[in-house]
């Protein structure tokens, strides 16, 4: 069962299922339709919080890219997403807006970021 973890910002989203999407940097063995997702916070700390158990009923290769920040793209496989969508799917992934998920990314990553979209 492969696990999750969030950070505290996410965490009661998460919990509540409010978020049920994320998008991580790609990993040796990807994610797939089917896996059991473990989903926590606090993760390897004497804190750690089991959030959710679910299963991934979506995976599939993402990609992000900014230039600047309020003309970015969004790829999901071979679609780009438009204007409307992008700003939809950011806040399905817990942001307030695309241009604070591009900030994210732009900081936690470097853009553009190539990863996975997985979602419960």
């Amino acid at each position: 069962m492969p696990a999750l973890n969030f950070k505290a910002e996410f965490a009661d989203a998460v919990e509540s299922g409010e978020k049920r999407q994320t998008i991580r940097a790609w990993r040796k063995r990807p994610f797939q339709i089917g896996d059991t997702l473990q989903l926590y916070t606090g993760q390897r700390t004497k804190n750690a919080r089991l959030l959710r158990v679910e299963p991934c009923r979506m995976a599939m290769g993402v990609q992000i890219t900014f230039a600047p920040i309020w003309t970015g793209k969004i790829w999901l496989g071979d679609w780009s997403l438009e204007p409307d969508a992008a700003e939809a799917f950011a806040r399905n992934d817990g942001f307030a807006s695309l241009a604070e998920m591009a900030q994210w990314f732009e900081k936690t990553y470097g853009l553009p970021f190539d990863g996975q979209l997985i979602m419960w």
